[in-house]
């Protein structure tokens, strides 16, 4: 039950947040690069607060600290089907730069960078923004479902919907309102609360987590990180994961697959996008794996409190409700509220911000109103908005739980995603019609899967979605022709990919190759360290909550000495550079363009 003080503290945020909304509503009106990238001046620290005040939500939240809360230190297992985030390393070492090379504001304007203006280049920039539409408007049902789950606790005159309801009206008004720059400004509001919130978390759940306390509320299997049996008991509703081993090497399957592809979605995107230069990009997504890193403080600490109040747990995924309600004093009690709801409105406000980017550029301005100037724009930028989160208020409205909905977004939705997002980067003979082919199969299949066998393994849902998706992209491949070699040329001369790209190379000279390989071996060899330091870097936070005092000490050394690897051989080759020099000489274009006459 909450008490005026709280009540007080959880208006104040709301007042605040509008204000900010009112107050940046006037630099977003600008232009589109405004209203969706904060005009690429905002300090790259701020943008890697904002990306982890993103990825920090409130349905999430809800969701891991319930598999903590149940299965102790075996919930870090589940946490690689999104919580770990592992893509982030990839794009720490290469991704965020080759991505922020383009010039670009979406991944669909991506699109005629890579397959050139022409038919290809329409129609894979029409199918990015469709697919990252549709994954956007799922993902807000997913967190009206959560918003609806955790606000109607504290709203008992409303029902789960009227609660969500209420949440995303105040969201769709300073999203609209402000733009990017609203979105990064708040959330960097809206982490600062949330850090003291996990502060305060972690302590209680070391304080009250003591041996005698775990003898008497936990078993020690609850404490162990690996099963002692490939199937393990689930509780009721969750027993499609209890092989959950065999499950782990699908959801790593899935990271490693997501983080060649790079991020499809438009919220993760823009961050990078919006960076000055590529070694800003770079340090982006170095930031948000740091500070992300808090969040398994504060799920962890969910699971250890909760399990001494298993009576007033009234099911897995209210285990954070319960938590609040019983360890938390009043005022306290309003702050960790109002910054939860904090964490669910940066997340939801920044995927609402950057899809609407999606339908203004890539489907109305290019599509609908060629000639449309940006005052035109950014009034349909707020009809976009509006628009997203009304559907995605429908199609949340008869969701049972969250578990259901995220268990198909990460191996359904995404999965269907990512062979077309993968080939896009590494072979030149993939093309615009590959890219439409494989982005439609995928989507349709996982679409089909979803509705004619519903609840199954994920690994099922996984290995049927990326099979299809991958058939569907080499078909249409060949079915289309390979992209004009200028547009090939100029993609591979900017963004300097790996992989497959013998014919392109073949017109570069030998001093641009020589750099280009020596840079990918680099960070190829990295890429490994980088991930393991990432999931080092997360399990340190929960053994710490969970006092696994031996795993925590090595873990941290081997952390310490990947640390140093890294800050030699990648933040010391980190480069601040024009994004718009290709680092290749007049008598190089003067040989492209001979050859290219020939």
């Amino acid at each position: 039950m909450l008490m005026h003080w709280d009540i007080a503290v959880i208006v104040a945020y709301f007042v605040l947040v509008t204000l900010a909304g009112l107050y940046f509503s006037k630099r977003a009106a600008h232009s589109l690069d405004d209203y969706f990238l904060g005009a690429k001046t905002i300090p790259w620290f701020l943008l890697g607060v904002s990306g982890m005040a993103t990825y920090l939500d409130m349905s999430g939240t809800m969701l891991q600290s319930s598999f903590f809360y149940m299965l102790g230190a075996k919930g870090y297992l589940v946490a690689f089907r999104g919580a770990v985030a592992l893509s982030l390393a990839f794009l720490m070492i290469f991704m965020a730069k080759w991505m922020r090379r383009s010039e670009v504001m979406t991944n669909a304007e991506w699109m005629a960078f890579r397959f050139g203006n022409g038919r290809d280049g329409s129609i894979a920039r029409l199918l990015s923004a469709i697919s990252t539409i549709v994954l956007a408007v799922v993902c807000i049902a997913y967190f009206f479902v959560g918003s609806g789950k955790f606000l109607s606790i504290y709203l008992p005159f409303l029902s789960p919907n009227g609660a969500a309801i209420l949440f995303f009206g105040i969201v769709m008004f300073y999203t609209v309102a402000s733009g990017f720059y609203g979105v990064v400004y708040t959330d960097l509001l809206q982490s600062i609360l949330i850090i003291v919130v996990i502060g305060f978390v972690s302590v209680t759940a070391i304080s009250t987590g003591t041996p005698e306390y775990f003898e008497k509320f936990s078993t020690p299997e609850w404490h162990k990180l690996i099963p002692t049996s490939m199937a393990m008991d689930m509780p009721a509703g969750y027993e499609n994961m209890k092989f959950i081993l065999l499950l782990v090497l699908f959801w790593i399957l899935a990271n490693v697959f997501q983080g060649f592809a790079g991020p499809f979605d438009a919220w993760s995107s823009q961050r990078y996008y919006a960076a000055k230069d590529e070694r800003e990009s770079s340090l982006v997504a170095c930031q948000w794996i740091i500070l992300f890193s808090l969040r398994f403080l504060l799920m962890m600490s969910v699971g250890v409190l909760a399990i001494g109040i298993v009576d007033k747990v009234a099911e897995p995924e209210m285990a954070l409700n319960a938590v609040i309600e019983n360890y938390f004093p009043v005022g306290l009690k309003g702050v960790f509220i109002a910054a939860l709801i904090a964490a669910g409105m940066s997340t939801l406000d920044s995927t609402v911000n950057s899809s609407a980017a999606y339908f203004v550029k890539d489907i109305y301005k290019a599509h609908l109103r060629p000639t449309a100037d940006n005052a035109h724009l950014v009034k349909v930028s707020y009809i976009a908005t509006s628009g997203f989160m009304i559907l995605g208020i429908i199609l949340g409205w008869n969701i049972p739980n969250i578990n259901s909905i995220w268990a198909w977004i990460v191996m359904g939705l995404i999965t269907g995603m990512l062979a077309p997002n993968i080939l896009k980067w590494y072979w030149w003979r993939f093309n615009g019609v590959g890219y439409a082919f494989g982005m439609a199969s995928g989507l349709i299949s996982a679409v089909i899967h979803r509705m004619a066998f519903g609840d199954v393994p994920e690994y099922i849902t996984f290995t049927f979605v990326i099979v299809f998706s991958s058939i569907g992209t080499i078909i249409g491949t060949f079915f289309g022709k390979p992209t004009n070699m200028e547009t090939l040329l100029n993609f591979y001369r900017k963004t300097k990919p790996l992989g497959l790209w013998g014919p392109v190379k073949r017109l570069c000279d030998k001093e641009f190759l020589n750099d280009v390989s020596r840079e990918n071996k680099r960070d190829l060899l990295l890429l490994l360290p980088a991930c393991i330091w990432q999931v080092l870097l997360f399990w340190i936070m929960t053994a710490f909550i969970i006092k696994k005092w031996v795993s925590f000490g090595v873990s941290s050394v081997v952390f310490i000495l990947l640390s140093l690897v890294l800050y030699k051989y990648w933040y010391k080759n980190l480069k601040r550079v024009n994004n718009m020099d290709t680092t290749s000489s007049d008598n190089e274009f003067i040989l492209h363009e001979t050859i290219l006459e020939k």
